[in-house]
């Protein structure tokens, strides 16, 4: 089975403008930009005597903690490093395998034995606050990190929170149905059935088949949540909305380029262990929804539509351009790689900050800073207003009275652990 190519050909934009260079030109291409930055924030954010992810400054994602743990990580950013390390130890097992060992250790200090799963802070007596999507990922990158390691360890853990965990998420009332967001009824937002949780379900569970873990069980339950997720969350575009929220489970149509992808990725692998023709085909219609610049997964506001690059963030755009690498891996489309490719090149060129080596997290470059605004209207063309993300400034309390333009601007591990990920993702692709 192959992809449409005409129709996939004809129904893309243009995909030679591009502005700032391709990744595949730089000397070392993918691989030497993914193996520098992943090694760097191991060295930023990693601490070994806490054997946790800090940030140097609170910031987004970090938390005020006892001083052995203070700005450490939550789980979420961890388990995006972790991937990373999972990727880069597909090209370079001897180099990662042994980072990949100390930082699931570390991790342990978030896990729930009890529970079978991980959560979002340390475990402590009473700490229900776990979220499915986060436990799919670390089911995924446990899966990934047990194929290029070898280490059963990994394999062992992602099946236990798979079957002690995950599969507890899962409505099957149809009513509305759909994987849960997330176990803590303090907050009512984990009642939602959202997108995110039912694919990255999805998706790990395809994983574990392809290990060879109960193959027809894991792809038969994978099937059902992929179902569910187009009848429920499939926009007329093609594109995957958010969630339904409750009481009454109405739609929150907010289309993130990381639930998109996800499905495109998991319909890819649905595909590859299977053969059925249908996935393939929706994975197909999946891209080309993504793909298309006039639509919601590009900022809008640009008016050139050739210059129009994705809207989102440097920890939700990787996920995306996994779902296209995963097509083109199976289609060999070339085109599919282009757009992946072109947003890798914006990345690189105007998210790397060249004093520290760094990323920042906004495509959208007006949300970042005064420096990073300009640089955005000189290559547009346009004129815009800062509109700073306070997830890119400091949140120390020295600055909590002053304008949230004037507080520094920091890096955080989510951005940069998503743009290692999605740079190994490339280099794979390219083969180096």
């Amino acid at each position: 089975m192959t992809l449409d190519r005409r129709r996939f050909l004809t129904s893309l934009p243009l995909l030679g403008t591009t502005a700032g260079r391709l990744l595949a030109d730089v000397p070392g291409g993918y691989q030497a930009e993914a193996q520098r930055l992943t090694d760097l924030l191991q060295r930023t954010f990693w601490d070994p005597i806490a054997r946790q992810y800090r940030a140097p400054v609170r910031s987004a994602e970090s938390v005020d903690s006892d001083p052995a743990h203070n700005n450490g990580y939550v789980l979420w950013p961890s388990v995006e490093a972790l991937h990373a390390l999972a990727e880069g130890a597909s090209m370079m097992t001897r180099r990662y395998a042994p980072v990949i060992h100390e930082v699931v250790a570390g991790l342990e200090q978030y896990f729930d034995p009890e529970k079978h799963a991980y959560n979002a802070w340390l475990t402590f007596p009473g700490n229900n606050d776990k979220y499915y999507d986060d436990n799919a990922l670390m089911v995924i990158a446990l899966a990934k990190a047990y194929q290029y390691t070898g280490e059963r360890t990994h394999r062992d853990r992602a099946a236990e929170v798979m079957e002690g965990f995950l599969r507890g998420g899962w409505d099957a009332s149809g009513n509305p149905g759909g994987m849960q967001w997330g176990t803590d009824p303090r907050n009512p937002a984990t009642a939602d059935r959202a997108a995110c949780s039912t694919s990255m379900t999805a998706l790990a569970a395809l994983w574990l088949a392809r290990l060879g873990i109960d193959r027809q069980a894991h792809v038969a339950f994978a099937s059902t949540l992929l179902e569910w997720l187009l009848a429920n969350l499939q926009d007329a575009d093609g594109l995957i909305m958010d969630a339904l929220e409750p009481p009454d489970w109405r739609v929150r149509r907010v289309k993130w380029t990381y639930n998109t992808g996800v499905a495109l990725r998991a319909h890819v692998e649905l595909y590859r262990l299977t053969g059925e023709a249908s996935a393939l085909a929706q994975a197909s219609r999946l891209a080309l929804a993504a793909v298309t610049r006039d639509g919601a997964m590009y900022d809008s506001l640009v008016e050139n539509r050739e210059q129009r690059f994705f809207y989102d963030s440097s920890f939700f755009v990787p996920y995306l351009v996994d779902g296209l690498v995963g097509l083109y891996e199976v289609s060999r489309e070339p085109t599919i790689l282009g757009e992946a490719e072109r947003n890798a090149g914006y990345a690189y060129e105007y998210l790397r900050d060249p004093d520290d080596g760094l990323y920042f997290r906004n495509w959208r470059l007006w949300r970042i800073g005064d420096e990073q605004l300009a640089t955005w209207q000189a290559l547009m063309g346009q004129t815009h207003a800062l509109e700073p993300d306070d997830s890119e400034r400091s949140n120390e309390p020295r600055y909590d009275n002053i304008p949230l333009a004037d507080r520094p601007l920091v890096k955080t591990l989510l951005a940069n652990a998503g743009m290692a990920r999605l740079l190994w993702v490339l280099a794979r692709a390219r083969g180096g």
